[in-house]
């Protein structure tokens, strides 16, 4: 079995023969090929044509492509946040922000948890009863989701 990783690159002095890593602005020119045995690096233009493809092929995340970075609003709806107080636990004010950070973000991360260390982990139920109402308002509302 043979395993192909592709050396990710960003440098803007992308070799002619490199390929997109999965179609997105990142590049490679080079693949480690992993075997029980070992490694070696084989020139992306060596590949055979099905790892070629299968490599530089666009993905989509939500409908959206990775052909550029993109940036995410975080959107915590959690008593203890440790970025914005507990300001958006409302869901009347997350859904407010929610619709600025629209104007500007390509994705929105709704969270129900805190993540600040030493925080109490909190039950799924609960955290869905957090993030539900403004994941409701905000289709109800016409965001695109």
């Amino acid at each position: 079995m043979e395993y192909f990783r592709p050396i990710a690159m960003t440098d803007p002095a992308r070799p002619a023969d490199a390929l997109p890593l999965a179609g997105g602005w990142c590049w490679f020119d080079q693949v480690e090929v992993l075997t029980r045995d070992g490694a070696r690096l084989l020139p992306a233009r060596d590949l055979p044509p099905e790892v070629r493809d299968r490599l530089s092929s666009p993905r989509h995340f939500g409908g959206l492509t990775l052909d550029q970075p993109r940036i995410m609003g975080i959107l915590n709806v959690t008593p203890d946040s440790f970025s914005d107080g507990g300001l958006f636990l409302r869901p009347e004010a997350a859904v407010m922000q929610a619709r600025v950070m629209a104007a500007g973000a390509d994705i929105i991360d709704i969270g129900g948890e805190s993540t600040r260390p030493g925080a109490t982990e909190v039950l799924a139920n609960e955290e869905i009863g957090r993030t539900a109402p403004v994941i409701a308002a905000l289709r109800a509302g016409g965001l695109d989701l």
